[in-house]
């Protein structure tokens, strides 16, 4: 095996190796606090799960705030519409979909699937350098927005920090319990609409980006891994094989085979003898492309304008991607009213803002809640259902 099915192997034993000094971590640090009789203020640590807290974060976030605080107040106005109209987005996707399954079975497809992002259950381990790349970023932009403009509504930080579930980074900012809850509704919702509506500039931009920066149509097919009698090299993009060209939409069409089969990359060409039984056959693509002992492609895009080696091309397009993909993920799956996320701050405040009846409130905010999770998990039981097991 080569290529990325190597790497994919030294990935699961990397993991099991930070697994278990993981575990030798927490129980050396356990040990230490038992025998000293303190427990570090700042740090909380349990098997697969660390902790950072710190304060330093708020000095610069006020200055942040205070560079420009009339800029700030048009980003958090603007973020509140944009952060109802996703959640009202997210509904009717969810809605329309579920829709698509019931009634018009016949016209699913990939657009359709919807599923929970878990790292080595339905995303593959290959994808992980990508998905820390781009979950740090989320990070960054989202709970630092939540800071800036915290401070800018006047509501104290009590910290900031970040932590790690196993490999996995998240992060937060921590205001002062008593002074958010007392803040007005307006001052909440402008807190609780910022971090998704800078996912949502991250991932529009990272867009126009990968438009600036890629041609839009496919350049052939990336060959990421390869049998051990493979004729062909991982990291080389199939352009074409005898003049037909090779991407998704021709890997069923089907060429007739002559003498020889010239195939055509970027990095190289590679001609080969054809067996007398076989001149004259019509072969798909895809065969052909099976028979060369690639076991896994994926689509290239090219630059539009200068050239690099193929892989760099490939992983710059891939980082690019999972970037727009999970910022814009986030951006709009966090403006669910679903407990826990900030939808559900935004509508609770806009309900305060209608009745200071608390029990219509709890009632209206779990109704919706619940309908929202319903939906949530008919669409992954349906994709699962129509589409089977399947890993990103």
């Amino acid at each position: 095996m080569q290529g990325e099915g190597r790497r994919g192997m030294l990935l699961y034993l990397a993991l099991a190796l930070l697994a278990a000094a993981w575990l030798a971590a927490y129980l050396v640090l356990r040990l230490a606090s038992r025998r000293t009789g303190k427990k570090p203020e700042n740090i909380t640590i349990y098997p697969l799960f660390l902790m950072l807290r710190t304060k330093r974060v708020v000095e610069p976030l006020d200055k942040i705030a205070n560079l420009n605080p009339r800029l700030w107040d048009v980003v958090a106005r603007i973020a509140i519409v944009t952060g109802f109209g996703m959640a009202a987005f997210a509904v009717y996707i969810l809605v329309n979909n579920l829709s698509t399954y019931l009634f018009r079975p016949e016209t699913v497809g990939v657009q359709n699937i919807v599923i929970p992002l878990i790292i080595g259950v339905t995303i593959r381990l290959e994808h992980i350098p990508y998905l820390l790349l781009a979950f740090g970023i989320v990070l960054i932009t989202h709970e630092g927005m939540h800071g800036i403009i915290a401070r800018r509504e006047g509501i104290p930080l009590k910290s900031a920090g970040i932590f790690l579930l196993f490999i996995l980074p998240g992060g937060f900012v921590e205001p002062e319990e008593k002074a958010f809850r007392e803040a007005e509704p307006g001052k909440r919702i402008r807190v609780a609409a910022v971090g998704s509506f800078a996912n949502l500039v991250v991932g529009v931009f990272v867009i126009f980006l990968m438009l600036g920066l890629f041609l839009p149509s496919e350049g052939g097919l990336y060959i990421v891994e390869t049998s051990e009698d493979a004729r062909i090299p991982a990291n080389e993009v199939i352009v074409s094989i005898d003049g037909a060209p090779v991407n998704r939409f021709t890997l069923t069409r089907s060429i007739t085979l002559g003498e020889k089969m010239v195939v055509k990359g970027l990095r190289s060409e590679y001609v080969f003898e054809i067996r007398e039984q076989f001149v004259g056959r019509e072969v798909p693509i895809g065969v052909l492309v099976s028979s060369l002992g690639a076991k896994q492609v994926d689509y290239f895009y090219p630059l539009r304008i200068g050239s690099l080696d193929p892989s760099a091309v490939y992983t710059l397009y891939k980082t690019l991607n999972w970037i727009q993909l999970v910022s814009l993920g986030v951006a709009v799956f966090n403006m669910l009213p679903i407990y826990m996320l900030d939808g559900s701050i935004m509508l609770a405040s806009l309900l305060e803002k209608i009745t200071k009846d608390q029990r219509k409130i709890r009632i209206t905010l779990s109704t919706v809640a619940v309908l929202c999770v319903t939906l949530l998990l008919a669409n992954i039981m349906f994709t699962y259902s129509t589409f089977g097991f399947f890993q990103l």
